[in-house]
């Protein structure tokens, strides 16, 4: 087990940016300080061959240049706030929008873009941490938060943390785009999610309902199923958004339990995610398209990956019928994630 340290580059205003490679096993993770980025997770298949499974780029100006927030923690909120405001307190607070009238993964310049202070924190483990100032695309509070990446032999463990000084709502979460064949479509996977109930959305991906049974819908993954097979079913969610792009519900847990399992069809791995997060957003990379600086030198299209990204609730700080997410001084967000790794047996 072991961390390296070195350079990658530098943004376009001068910033250096750091990488830092984490072994463990069989395994290797390599993050970066901007964005505080997965830009690599390489594991073994069935015929031992090394994969890696993450989408990236092979520079900072990739990371710049090429939208979709690949491997990249975002916040201060992940996913979708309606109308891009919500209240607090009977304070109303208005957000930068950056997706029609509404606010996307914390707004413009959100965590994805920021470079973030990186340090060694164990044998193969790495902490990253950031100052979100009070009054950044409209949210109140200066914000502590620190992600922590720890590779063992079994996975990747992501640790998140946050403290603020004003009340205010923070949702931190990774936006890895996997894809266990180590490219190609990724519909052909194997998907199973254990949940009931998903989060319908709006033409703008708002929900407008926070839960609806799956059972009878294209949303059914309580049976392992091809990602791909009902993506084209004829229902409105998915017409509304170009195919899967939609929270599914865990329900509430104090330690980090199985939630999903992707299996890549063709090099036999396995990925289960493991949370104490209350929500799961599968994206099937409807809109993916990058044609400049890929790790592979092959552009990136429509469908080439799977995120799973665990969450609270998309909107939920404007609808605190659905529970009460705000963060107070005093009061620390923790979250974990891991993304546990094996091989399908013959």
């Amino acid at each position: 087990m072991s961390v390296e340290r070195m350079p990658f580059g530098a943004t376009k205003d001068g910033s250096a940016v750091e990488k830092f490679l984490l072994k463990a096993g069989q395994l290797e993770a390599e993050v970066i300080t901007y964005g505080a980025t997965l830009t690599a997770l390489r594991v073994p298949d069935k015929d031992g061959k090394t994969v890696d499974v993450v989408l990236g780029y092979r520079s900072v100006a990739g990371y710049e240049e090429n939208g979709g927030y690949l491997g990249a923690t975002v916040g201060r909120y992940a996913n979708r706030i309606g109308g891009a405001a919500f209240t607090i307190d009977g304070v109303r607070y208005q957000l930068t929008a950056n997706e029609g009238r509404n606010q996307l993964h914390g707004g413009p310049g959100g965590y994805a873009h920021q470079v973030f202070r990186g340090e060694p924190t164990g044998e193969s483990q790495v902490t990253f941490s950031f100052r979100d100032p009070d009054g950044a695309n409209g949210y109140p509070g200066n914000v502590e938060m620190s992600v922590t990446y720890t590779l063992t032999e079994e996975g990747l463990r992501l640790s998140y943390r946050g403290e603020t000084d004003k009340p205010t709502f923070c949702n931190f979460t990774n936006h890895s785009y996997f894809n266990l064949n180590g490219g190609g479509s990724a519909m052909g996977h194997l998907l199973w999610i254990k949940s009931d109930t998903f989060t319908p959305v709006d033409a703008d991906s708002i929900p407008v309902e926070q839960s609806r049974p799956v059972e009878g819908t294209a949303f059914d993954f309580r049976q392992e199923k091809p990602v791909g097979r009902d993506i084209e079913a004829d229902e409105e969610q998915l017409h509304r958004t170009g195919g899967y792009d939609h929270n599914f519900l865990l329900g509430s847990a104090e330690a980090p339990r199985l939630v999903a399992r992707l299996t890549g069809e063709k090099s036999g791995i396995i990925m289960e995610t493991y949370t104490c997060q209350s929500g799961v957003q599968l994206y099937a990379a409807n809109w993916l398209e990058a044609k400049r600086d890929t790790k592979s030198g092959i552009p990136y299209g429509k469908r080439e990956a799977v995120c799973l990204e665990t969450q609270i609730p998309p909107d939920s700080p404007n609808h605190p019928e659905w529970g009460d997410v705000v963060l107070r001084p005093g009061q620390v967000y923790e979250s974990v994630t891991e993304y546990r790794f094996s091989v399908k047996e013959a």
